[in-house]
């Protein structure tokens, strides 16, 4: 007996020394929650949270990091990444994907250390497709949350699929016309989703590509219902929209973020300014309070991908296995950019990307001009990877939208904002996540230098903190 009570007092100190705390000493903390920035400060993270900030000397740690001028930030959200979808590669029985499983295992292997190297800490797929087990078995992924979608067989996405595999990403059917107490009833699915641990839902809002109105939506009725389940259970609605009149839809849905940003301005089009109808409804976004997701790299994803040497971007190389990167200077690869030139009669490829890197982008940043002139709160998501573009690539992709937000004239306190806190509030995460402060999660970014003096201080990562574990960005690099 005193054996056993020995052995259990001997584990229990072992356990109470063996803690992980980690002291990051004499750093200056960058957080939207604070009006400057904290200097000199000691921050102790234990069992992968933050327990103690103070300018006061702290002796009690396992490992010390020296934050001597370098800055702390919250680590990044990126509330709009697609972890199944490898950049290059389609869906279905065509995918290449499927004709290069070497290619995919590499991928998949580097994928989650990619995200972290570019300092996303927290991923939110709106759409994890077949399988996300590669992202969250990984031993280093940033941490997941995803949404389910709810669609029919004759409304987008589902209604486009033409073989079995693709049409499998689809699980949540419902069927219009079923009773709430029914298999396939509105109600029913959405508390399916709820069970399988999703933190939202999605919902297309799309009768067609471009101009072209072919595909039917889901009716008034169901998105009504819709909205009274997930209210019910607590399950914020996106919606994919990324036109004028879809959006308008969704607003009439009253759901809770806009995943897209108004790229296709319907009978505005020609127009240079924001129409009064298109401003009608940025205030309507603006007064219901629903998130904005602008996805600039969309567009951008697919003018760069026309340029001629996008597979020979140097910023590819610490983030994208070189058997893929070879892969994407083949012809093979070049199956995505065939597809975008039939759009375009015979226009060159220069010309072709300009018609999305000046034209499509101008418009969605006037949206977001728009927008910052009010402070109105911007959620960061790249939509990685957008489309078959392999011009996105993970982790690179955030960052190009952070970017790209400074480029569409936000400032860089509101970018911050955006790649933090704002996500953490809008999915109900921040009390765990989005600020550097006591109980929260040790998600967090040692920078070389100051987020707050210029948009590429992002790209000056010296460590990523993950649930208190500090990680060398070095060793997340491909090969590493």
């Amino acid at each position: 007996m005193i054996k056993v009570i020995l052995l259990s007092f001997l584990f229990c100190s072992f356990a109470s020394l063996a803690k992980n705390t980690v002291l990051i000493e004499n750093v200056t903390i960058i957080s939207s929650h604070l009006q400057a920035p904290q200097m000199q400060m000691n921050v102790l993270l234990e069992d992968g949270r933050i327990t103690q900030i103070t300018q006061k000397n702290i002796s009690s740690f396992d490992l010390k990091i020296d934050g001597k001028g370098k800055f702390l930030t919250p680590g990044i959200m990126d509330s709009h990444a697609h972890v199944s979808s490898i950049p290059g590669m389609g869906f279905g029985v065509e995918s290449a994907a499927l004709k290069h499983p070497n290619l995919l295992k590499a991928y998949y292997e580097q994928q989650p250390k990619s995200f972290l190297y570019y300092g996303v800490t927290q991923i939110l797929d709106p759409n994890p497709g077949v399988n996300f087990n590669h992202f969250t078995s990984s031993p280093k992924h940033p941490d997941y949350f995803r949404c389910e979608v709810i669609t029919t067989k004759n409304t987008f996405p589902y209604v486009e699929k033409t073989d079995e595999l693709s049409r499998s990403m689809f699980t949540y059917l419902v069927d219009e016309r079923a009773k709430e107490n029914d298999k396939n009833s509105v109600e029913s699915i959405v508390r399916e989703i709820d069970n399988s641990g999703a933190s939202c839902i999605k919902l297309y809002f799309e009768d067609g590509y471009g101009n072209a109105s072919q595909w039917p939506t889901l009716s008034p009725k169901t998105l009504q219902r819709i909205k009274v389940s997930a209210e019910k259970l607590d399950l914020p609605i996106l919606a994919h929209a990324n036109a004028l009149d879809m959006q308008q839809l969704a607003l009439a849905a009253q759901v809770d973020v806009i995943a897209h940003g108004m790229w296709n301005w319907g009978q505005y089009a020609r127009e240079k300014q924001v129409s009064i109808e298109i401003s009608e409804t940025l205030d309507r976004i603006i007064a219901d309070e629903v998130g904005y997701m602008p996805t600039q790299r969309v567009i951008a994803g697919l003018g760069e991908v026309m340029l001629p040497d996008i597979a020979h971007s140097p910023d590819f190389l610490p983030i994208t296995p070189k058997s893929l990167i070879d892969w994407y200077k083949t012809p093979e690869a070049q199956w995505f950019k065939e597809e975008l030139r039939i759009g375009f009669d015979g226009m060159p490829d220069e010309s072709i990307a300009g018609v999305f890197l000046y034209g499509r982008i101008a418009k969605g940043n006037k949206i977001i001009d728009y927008l910052s002139k009010v402070n109105y709160p911007i959620l960061l998501a790249s939509d990685f990877p957008g489309s078959p573009s392999f011009a996105n690539q993970p982790g690179l992709a955030t960052f190009q939208e952070m970017k790209a937000m400074v480029d569409a004239g936000l400032s860089l306190e509101n970018v911050l904002a955006a790649a933090t806190i704002n996500n953490a509030k809008q999915f109900k995460i921040d009390k765990d996540y989005g600020t550097v402060e006591v109980g929260k999660i040790a998600n967090l970014l040692l920078l070389k230098n100051n987020p707050l003096s210029s948009i590429e201080s992002w790209n000056s990562i010296d460590m990523i903190i993950l649930r208190g574990n500090p990680i060398h960005r070095e060793e997340l690099a491909v090969n590493q």
